[in-house]
């Protein structure tokens, strides 16, 4: 009963393909309306087809048109609209046979033709206002008008299918034209969803619902299907009941776990999804790679299909609590969030807010509802039953929807993801953090105390893998890693060796100069200002009673500095023995 359905689901979801089987099952065939051959050769061996009052009303019965606007994009507003009128140039010319109708008046043909001709014209100087301003209304309108021709000429109202809407929005946001693009988006909806007499229905599908701005104000009987709606839970994605049948249609059953561990874990509405593309990517490369398919080894396929931008800004700079919140998720726990439905991509950027950025996370696939979150208040999700009318009636329903989730990472995929962005952001690849190895190593051999504890507080505070705090072997893997870093050729560091009476935790040595430190780590206990300075000391002393620096002095070390660390949750104290000559 809902003249326009948004279909919200993550990216690679298979929204495009199902887009693409509506297309397929409702379009007339524009040269020969009686034929409808094609959809009996799609459609006659699927369940739909045992439906006849379904085929005989809707099937090839229908105009469409349908555009995916996954492609729109560009690093500025200019070469984004340029991206879009080649779009469009393949819309218009699908209906091209148009101007030789004589059900269509001269305006119209006129009007295609000049569409069609500013659409070709690939030199076309968007940076004159004039014909940007053409180029936008010709976008805005493309849709309805298209929609108009058609059903004059067949006097059968019009299906429209938009695929992924909101990403030519998220591309804008990255390229600073948010506004620009906002525009041209809700003016092509609007003019097509819109109080249209040439519309039968509207699909629309994307990741996200952005609201604030109101691209969809005004349609009525409009419908939004999220992930916690129970009517088309099931619709895109894939089942474990279909996952099973296309393992074993492949002879590949017992590779289910293996299917589930990487490719499941999607939370519908309480029923499990697996990601088609990762599975079906998965399939046909274990049938195709000359290997035996029963131990072909899971690959990455869904986090290696677009861009993971939005990763690596929240990632590069979390606050303390919300390092806290991603190392929880890549440790397979949940977090509990406060939903944030209608937010715009430049509020992620904008705010900084780490509700923001996980309710994104949500939608677009790289988190997912814990199971203990689905009951009845998800199942029975009101999201389908608000119309939205106007901006206020939003805003006063805004904060009755807006809601507490458990989240998780779906699967081991996408975990992969988190741990190779952590490695990435927290090593020699990122320059700030490869600065601060660089200024510790500096204060460590300069013996700035005070300084190589302000570096270790600053980087654990920052620091993604802030795991279980309550061993000592997460601080030593921590500064191994840092350390790490800025090994050369000069400087040598060895971690976890025998020297002396016993095993050091970590010493560096300066070939040149013939300069070593040596660091002993401890964790204190949970009186932090009355032990730490005490667990300080009795590092120093293991230092000494061991004899770590032995071996050091035997190879001609001069100049040994030793420092006793303890730390402490998202901080650490720092005493330094000093220098010494060896005997």
């Amino acid at each position: 009963g809902d003249d326009v359905a948004l279909l919200l689901r993550p990216r690679r979801f298979g929204k495009t393909l199902s887009m693409s089987m509506i297309e397929s099952f409702l379009e007339i065939n524009y040269q020969n309306p009686e034929d409808r051959s094609r959809q009996e050769k799609l459609f006659k061996n699927l369940a739909v087809y045992k439906n006849k009052e379904l085929c005989d009303e809707y099937m090839g019965r229908y105009p469409v048109v349908s555009i995916s606007l996954k492609e729109v994009e560009g690093d500025n507003f200019i070469d984004a609209m340029m991206s879009l009128l080649r779009l469009l140039r393949n819309l218009f010319e699908k209906y091209r046979f148009l101007l030789d109708s004589d059900k269509q008046p001269d305006e119209a043909k006129n009007s295609l033709r000049i569409k069609l001709k500013t659409c070709y014209n690939d030199e076309l100087n968007l940076k004159d206002d004039v014909k940007l301003e053409l180029a936008k209304s010709i976008a805005k309108d493309s849709l309805k008008f298209i929609g108009d021709m058609l059903f004059r000429e067949y006097g059968q109202r019009v299906f429209f299918i938009v695929d992924e809407y909101d990403v030519p929005l998220q591309k804008a946001t990255a390229g600073s034209y948010y506004d620009d693009m906002l525009g041209v988006v809700r003016g092509m909806l609007s003019s097509a969803l819109k109080t249209n007499n040439s519309m039968e229905k509207g699909f629309v599908t994307g990741c996200l619902r952005i609201s604030h701005q109101s691209i969809f104000t005004g349609i009525n009987h409009f419908a939004t299907f999220g992930l916690t709606n129970m009517q088309y839970s099931t619709f895109i994605g894939l089942t474990k009941e279909e996952t099973e049948q296309l393992l074993k249609d492949c002879g590949m059953e017992n590779r289910m776990d293996d299917v589930r561990t990487w490719y499941d874990g999607y939370n519908m509405a309480g029923n499990d999804i697996l990601c088609p593309w990762s599975v079906l990517s998965f399939l046909a490369d274990a049938l195709t790679s000359g290997k035996t398919p029963a131990s072909f080894k899971p690959q990455i396929y869904w986090i290696n299909s677009s861009g993971n931008d939005i990763v690596d800004q929240y990632m590069r700079y979390p606050t303390p609590e919300d390092s806290e919140k991603l190392q929880k998720l890549i440790n397979g726990e949940s977090v509990n969030i406060e939903l944030c439905e209608f937010e715009t991509y430049p509020d992620i950027t904008d705010k900084h807010d780490f509700d923001v950025f996980a309710t994104l996370m949500l939608h677009t696939g790289y988190f997912t509802y814990s199971k203990d979150e689905v009951g009845e208040t998800y199942k029975d999700s009101a999201e389908t039953q608000i119309p939205i009318e106007s901006e206020n009636e939003f805003d006063s329903d805004a904060e009755s929807l807006d809601s507490t989730a458990l989240i998780k990472i779906p699967n081991r995929e996408v975990l992969s993801c988190f741990i190779r962005k952590r490695n990435r952001i927290f090593g020699r690849k990122n320059p700030e953090w490869l600065e601060k190895g660089c200024s510790l190593r500096d204060a460590l051999f300069a013996g700035e105390q005070e300084n190589v504890q302000k570096i270790i507080d600053s980087m654990l505070m920052t620091f993604i893998s802030f795991r279980d705090t309550a061993y000592e072997s997460y601080y030593h893997g921590f500064m191994t890693g840092v350390l790490s870093m800025i090994a050369t050729e000069d400087i040598v560091i060895k971690s976890n060796q025998e020297s002396g009476n016993g095993y050091f935790d970590i010493i560096l040595t300066k070939k040149e100069g013939k300069t070593a430190v040596i660091l002993e780590f401890k964790k204190s206990g949970d009186d932090r200002f009355i032990t730490q300075d005490r667990v300080c000391d009795e590092a120093l002393d293991q230092i000494e009673s061991n004899q770590y620096d032995f071996h050091l002095k035997q190879n001609g070390c001069i100049r040994i500095l030793k420092y006793g660390i303890a730390f402490y949750g998202k901080g650490c104290t720092v005493k330094m023995a000093g220098s010494r000559t060896a005997d």
